[in-house]
């Protein structure tokens, strides 16, 4: 490998690892955001309400409005630590449903819309991982700003191989500009070192992604 070859090597690396951590702040804010604007301002206003009426109750029944206090507490904790999808326990179907819940829906795309064919022959928990990050880096690097409005990923396993397809939409519009070229050469760079066919539409904005992982035999079900 010539030494400009291995320069442009390591950028990618450091656009792949940059879009990453791009990606989890970003879910981490999101989280952050929907539990603040939602449940935790609601608990925060009901313990508040609890702290007042307990300073002007006895001592047996402000120790009652103590413990229901501390489960609120505990409660609200728990808001701040979802089930990761990774889990002891959990099957293929449920990693990457959980996964696609938390990481993608609402993150990375305002409306996702699943189809999972994986029963016969489970993915394995790498195999299931790597449709994640491919899934997370693409729709991550097709506008690090702003989410596109919808996105479908179909996930297919068989004896052969995995098969994953992520087909985007966006809601600017109908016709391709100058940001859609931008999005592409964007997504040609990431969908060539992830292995990924790219297809854009030509009429619209929208835009598809194919990969397929092939499986050693001892994989399947795995």
């Amino acid at each position: 490998m010539t030494q400009s070859g291995t320069a442009g090597d390591a950028r990618v690396v450091d656009r792949l690892m940059f879009l990453m951590i791009a990606l989890q702040e970003r879910a981490n804010r999101a989280l952050a955001e929907e539990l603040h604007d939602g449940p935790m301002q609601e608990l925060t206003g009901i313990l508040l309400s609890l702290a007042s009426l307990r300073r002007g109750l006895p001592a047996e029944a402000a120790a009652q409005i103590t413990q229901i206090e501390t489960r609120l507490r505990d409660a609200a904790a728990a808001l701040h630590r979802p089930q990761p999808p990774f889990r002891p326990g959990n099957g293929p179907r449920q990693m990457l449903e959980l996964g696609l819940t938390q990481r993608v829906e609402g993150v990375l795309v305002d409306r996702l819309y699943t189809s999972l064919d994986i029963d016969v022959a489970p993915p394995a928990l790498a195999e299931v991982a790597v449709v994640l990050a491919t899934v997370q880096l693409l729709l991550q690097e097709s506008d690090p700003l702003e989410r596109p409005a919808r996105a479908l990923v179909a996930v297919r396993s068989s004896a052969e191989h995995v098969e994953l397809a992520l087909r985007v939409a966006y809601a600017d519009g109908f016709r391709p500009d100058a940001a859609t070229a931008g999005r592409l050469e964007r997504l040609r760079q990431v969908a060539d070192v992830l292995g990924a066919r790219l297809s854009p539409d030509a009429v619209t904005s929208a835009w598809s992604a194919a990969v397929r992982l092939p499986r050693a035999p001892s994989q399947a079900g795995g």
